[in-house]
């Protein structure tokens, strides 16, 4: 089986080599037709804090052929969604075998990758998780970008070297602080597209939440937010309901659950951007937790979210029974929360993406111009 897989790489790649032979020696192949092949990566199933052997596969094989909920995988099929409803082609590429994404809605249609790996011309242009490079190896595209949407990944998909080593000649990143990092590591240029969030989907109740209902997820250094709720004196513990929230879960359902909370409790690090907090501020939760570095632009302490430093549990104890002794504060963190995520529109994102797109696809200025910095 192994020499089968490898025999079945090497082709790929000899295929890529003679492909490009092909474009050398015909040149100006006509750009209106150049695709963008975002590479999604089967997520394999981890097991979650607190869960025995037996519950783990058992959860292993009822979710055998599903990807699990990531922020990620929803983000790439974004971008591809609103490439292709502005007349680009961009197509999502399963990569590491098959499985479906249905926890949230889309409309672009993915390949295998296989299919893709002969399709791909050198005029594609293949954008690549930041943590898989060498994956792109056997696609024939001249084009590569490296998606960083997580920067404590970097360096474990590198394994010492940079992303020119791989062939590739540009980077994307989601956020300010990937892209600063980023400019430490490699001169390819880092457009940033901000994540955009769905906010007719994530708003805030019609009725407000049960006052000090605190939420916080299970997938998410699950242990740090029991040690901060167990940090709280018993007289702020007692008057609050905790509401641990196990996935997976679609979009909808995670919108009801925020909206169902006063409080989201929030304890991912390291972030590249972090997606929860934000959806959460949208549906009007205060927001108590670490940024791990991507949410810095949103979670601003005393303003937007109460934060602590990454895995200080002892800080985000007392930022959290601060918030839930304190209505005054927990209003008034909500009510900036909730006016800072309107900010990150759908509208923002298109506009980043066709910018980043046109820079690839020879649009002139006025279609899209220059990437943002």
């Amino acid at each position: 089986m192994a020499g089968r897989v490898l025999s079945e790489h090497l082709q790929a790649i000899f295929r890529s080599i003679s492909t490009r032979q092909q474009c050398l020696l015909q040149p100006g192949s006509a750009m209106p037709n150049r695709r963008f092949f975002y590479l999604v990566p089967k997520g394999g199933p981890f097991r979650e804090e607190g869960e025995n052997r037996l519950q783990y596969w058992l959860r292993c094989w009822r979710e055998r052929g599903q990807q699990r909920p990531s922020g990620g995988v929803k983000v790439m099929y974004q971008h591809c969604d609103i490439l292709n409803r502005n007349g680009f082609v961009a197509i999502p590429v399963h990569v590491g075998g098959t499985f479906s994404v249905d926890w949230f809605p889309h409309e672009s249609q993915a390949i295998s990758e296989a299919k893709a790996r002969r399709e791909c011309t050198c005029d594609d242009v293949v954008i690549c998780p930041e943590v898989i490079p060498t994956v792109t190896a056997p696609f024939a595209a001249e084009r590569k970008v490296a998606f960083v949407q997580g920067w404590s990944l970097v360096d474990a998909g590198l394994d010492g070297g940079n992303y020119e080593d791989h062939g590739f000649t540009g980077l994307l990143a989601c956020s300010q602080f990937n892209r600063e990092y980023m400019a430490k590591r490699s001169t390819l240029p880092c457009p940033v597209i901000r994540n955009g969030i769905d906010l007719t989907l994530f708003h805030p109740p019609a009725v407000p939440a049960e006052p000090r209902r605190v939420l916080y997820v299970a997938r998410k250094n699950l242990a740090d937010a029991l040690a901060a709720i167990d940090s709280l004196p018993e007289q702020i513990r007692s008057r609050a309901t905790f509401v641990e929230h196990r996935g997976p879960s679609s979009e909808r359902e995670m919108a009801d659950y925020y909206r169902s909370a006063d409080v989201f409790l929030w304890t991912g690090y390291p972030e590249g951007f972090g997606l929860p907090p934000l959806e959460a501020m949208a549906c009007g939760c205060a927001v108590v937790g670490f940024t791990g570095g991507g949410g810095d632009e949103f979670m601003r302490n005393g303003s937007t979210a109460l934060t602590a430093p990454d895995g200080d549990t002892t800080a985000l104890g007392k930022q959290l029974g601060r918030i839930l002794q304190d209505d005054s504060l927990k209003d008034a963190i909500r009510t900036a929360g909730t006016a800072i995520a309107q900010e990150y529109t759908f509208a923002r994102m298109e506009e980043d993406i066709l910018s980043f797109a046109g820079t690839y696809a020879g649009k002139t200025a006025s279609e899209g111009g220059e990437a943002r910095e």
